[in-house]
C-alpha cells in the first residue's frame, strides 16, 4: 500500500543504520521522497556497510561447523569473485536459494528444505487515465472466475504530504491485478513448478494482450476503451512468491517434528536462517520477526 511497495520500510531501516544514506529527517515521507546517497552506503570504517550489486554464491564454515571460528563467504560484484570472512552469518534470502548457497549444509537441514513448497504469483499494475468505467458500474474493485487473473481494485495507497486534495473517477489511477497460477488437482509442488514455468516463459506482449482483452470483456459495456484509457502496464513476477504449508509444516506429523524446526530452533554452527518462509507466510512482518530471532541466536558468538 505504500508508494514503492515495501521499499519505504527498507529505506527507513537504512536511514536508521546509516544516517547519511538519505537526506532529510528520519521520517517515512522524507525517506520516500528524498534521493539515496549511494556513496554513503559502503564506506570504510562504518559500523554498517551495504554492498550493492553483490550476489552471494557460496557460504560455508572454515572447518567443521560446530568447531569453526569463521564463515567464508564468496560473492560476485562487477563480474569479479570476492571472498570475505565473518564471525557469524544470517541467511535472509529465500529457502529455495539458501539451500544451494550454504555449501556445507548438514543433511537434516537439507532434507528440511526439501519439504518447502513454493508457488508463483504476479501483480500487474495498470495505469489508467480514469476509472469512470468502474464508477459507472458502482464498484471500485471486482472479482471473477474465468480469464486473466482473478481480482482487480483501485488501490488505496498511503500518501505522505498529500499531493492532490481530490480523488475521483475522472482522475488517473493505477489498477492492480492479482494473478495466481494454481493448477487444481495436482500436488502443491507440481503446481508451483508448472506455474513458474508459465510465469517466466510468457512474454510481456502476451500478458499485455491478456490484460487488454480481460478489461475489454468486463468493462467495455460501461465505457472502457483499452487504446484510449490504458497509459501503461508494469508486471511484477514472483517465481517463489508464497510458501504452501502442507500438513505437518507448522507442528509436525506422525510424531515427527516440523521440518522448519531444524532451521528455526538454533543456528547451524555460525549460520542462522531468517527468511520469512520459515514462518509459513511470506510477509514483511514475518521477515522482521524471523530476522530478530536469527540475530538473537548468534549474539553470543558475536560478542565473544
Amino acid at each position: 500500500m505504500f508508494p514503492g511497495g515495501n521499499s519505504g520500510m527498507i529505506r527507513l531501516l537504512v536511514k536508521t543504520l546509516i544516517p547519511e544514506s538519505i537526506e532529510g529527517p528520519r521520517t517515512m515521507e522524507a525517506v520516500w521522497k528524498n534521493p539515496v546517497n549511494f556513496s554513503a552506503l559502503d564506506r570504510t570504517g562504518q559500523r554498517v556497510r551495504l554492498r550493492l550489486d553483490s550476489t552471494a554464491v557460496r557460504v560455508e564454515h572454515l572447518g567443521e561447523p560446530d568447531k569453526s571460528d569463521f564463515v567464508s563467504l564468496n560473492y560476485i560484484n562487477g563480474g569479479r569473485l570476492f571472498r570475505v570472512r565473518a564471525k557469524t552469518v544470517v541467511m535472509a534470502g529465500g529457502g529455495w536459494m539458501t539451500k544451494h548457497v550454504v555449501r556445507d549444509l548438514d543433511e537434516t537441514r537439507r532434507k528440511s528444505y526439501e519439504q518447502f513448497n513454493y508457488s508463483p504469483y504476479m501483480t500487474a499494475n495498470v495505469a489508467v487515465r480514469n476509472w469512470r468505467f468502474l464508477y459507472n458500474l458502482g464498484i471500485s474493485s471486482g472479482e471473477w472466475f474465468e480469464g486473466f487473473g482473478r481480482y482487480v481494485n483501485v488501490r488505496k495507497s498511503a500518501t505522505f504530504g498529500v499531493d492532490s486534495p481530490t480523488i475521483g473517477p475522472d482522475l488517473p489511477t493505477v489498477l492492480t491485478f492479482f494473478v495466481d497460477f494454481a493448477k487444481p488437482g495436482l500436488p502443491a509442488r507440481i503446481q508451483g513448478q508448472l506455474g513458474r514455468a508459465e510465469l517466466l516463459s510468457t512474454s510481456f506482449a502476451d500478458y499485455e494482450r491478456q490484460i487488454r482483452q480481460q478489461m475489454t470483456d468486463m468493462f467495455a459495456a460501461s465505457g472502457f476503451d483499452a487504446k484510449r484509457d490504458i497509459a501503461g502496464i508494469v508486471l511484477n513476477r514472483f517465481g517463489h512468491a508464497f510458501i504452501n504449508p502442507q500438513p505437518g509444516f507448522f507442528f509436525g506429523l506422525d510424531g515427527k517434528p516440523a521440518a522448519r524446526d531444524a532451521l528455526r530452533n538454533g543456528p547451524f554452527g555460525r549460520i542462522a536462517f531468517s527468511h520469512c518462509d520459515l514462518a509459513g507466510a511470506m510477509d514483511h512482518r514475518n521477515a522482521f520477526l524471523e530476522s530478530k530471532r536469527a540475530v538473537s541466536q548468534l549474539l553470543d558468538q558475536v560478542l565473544t
